[in-house]
């Protein structure tokens, strides 16, 4: 059985991947059936197309894959312009949340927005992330779950889809489900004007056509790193197909 273990790897090396990496290919092949729901999006925890990692040479850390990647979803929300505003449900999942393991493929999101394109998107998550690693090395043991939180005590510059402020809690010792809301736009100073975090932003590379599919990339197959005694998940390549 899995059990919690703090990680003590920097899990801001995470969130860096989230806010710094590029979201490419975001346009989506057209849904000619006339079948609803209109919009599909999938998650998936193998690298996209073009997609690729290379370990950075940090003294003493090994890498390694993820045998599953979870992420607790709350909503999805997207928008017409680039700063975000007037932001469309997508499809909302309850109060309590649902774990999705990208490594399993599944479908993230679906909902029947109108038909037309969208230059920004909007994931509502908790910023308490968790991973197994694909098998045992260095500090890192197969079937172990181990969890990190992205967003913790003493920040406070994130605000949610309609610009309240969300203040962060909790360590890597102690995990705290904040509700925290991941930015991908076309126009990252556009978002920032209107009061948008830099550190939640995501440039996108290209917009999203209702109706169709998309799927969100986490690669996973250098996601884990370890020093030798702790184990935590870092820097996945991040895309949108």
């Amino acid at each position: 059985m899995s059990r919690s273990q703090r990680v003590t790897l920097s899990t801001a090396g995470l969130l860096a991947a989230l806010v710094a990496l590029t979201l490419a290919g975001c346009d989506s092949a057209a849904n000619t059936s006339g079948d609803s729901p209109a919009l599909v999006v999938y998650g998936s925890g193998g690298p996209a197309t073009g997609a690729s990692f290379r370990a950075p040479p940090d003294s003493g850390v090994t890498w390694g894959g993820a045998g599953s990647l979870t992420i607790k979803l709350y909503a999805l929300y997207i928008s017409a312009s680039t700063d975000c505003s007037s932001p469309v449900l997508v499809q909302d999942l309850g109060a309590a949340g649902v774990d999705r393991d990208f490594m399993t493929n599944p479908v993230l999101f679906e909902g029947t927005p109108a038909s037309g394109t969208y230059q920004c998107l909007m994931l509502k998550m908790s910023d308490v992330l968790r991973m197994t690693p694909s098998s045992t090395f260095g500090g890192c043991v197969l079937g172990t779950e181990y969890s990190g939180d992205i967003y913790r005590d003493g920040e406070s510059d994130w605000v949610d889809v309609n610009l309240a402020s969300v203040t962060g809690h909790g360590t890597d010792e102690v995990g705290v489900d904040d509700r925290v809301t991941i930015f991908m736009t076309r126009d990252t100073a556009a978002a920032v004007a209107r009061g948008i975090s830099s550190n939640q932003l995501v440039q996108l590379q290209s917009s999203l056509i209702v109706p169709g599919q998309s799927t969100f990339h986490m690669d996973a197959s250098n996601a884990v790193a370890t020093d030798g005694v702790h184990c935590g998940i870092e820097k996945p390549v991040v895309s949108f197909q």
